[in-house]
């Protein structure tokens, strides 16, 4: 299997993605998750909707699949970093873990393969208008 710049590209940026996550998570809380209330819940929602909308690109990319199955692996992907995550918080004095947080992240990614799938179908729609 030869993997395009493309693939690479996505790669990288899901990595950076969750480096950054992890060192946001070393570190205490944003003060403005705590002004908003359930503010922490939509950033984690967003959070791994961009987690997961990244895996999905990938996965897309490097499978013969015109679709992304609700379980499958970029659910189960951002599922586990979601845990690993929530799990390193337990070690940071300054953080708390939380299975809310946990179920926001499932939920993000849940939306985000959603989300990927209405986007293929629409460009798999227009491509098939456009050459027709």
């Amino acid at each position: 299997m030869i993997v395009s710049k493309s693939s690479l590209l996505i790669l990288l940026l899901t990595l950076c993605l969750m480096t950054g996550l992890l060192i946001e998570s070393s570190h205490p809380p944003l003060p403005i998750l705590g002004i908003i209330e359930g503010f922490d819940k939509v950033a984690h929602f967003s959070a791994f909707a961009c987690l997961s909308l990244l895996i999905c690109a990938l996965f897309l990319k490097l499978s013969a699949k015109k679709k992304v199955p609700i379980l499958s692996a970029p659910l189960l992907v951002t599922s586990l970093f979601g845990i690993i995550e929530e799990s390193y918080q337990i070690l940071i004095p300054t953080r708390t873990s939380s299975l809310y947080d946990l179920l926001a992240d499932i939920l993000g990614a849940v939306f985000a393969i959603f989300v990927a799938n209405q986007i293929t179908e629409f460009k798999n729609r227009n491509s098939k208008t456009i050459s027709e």
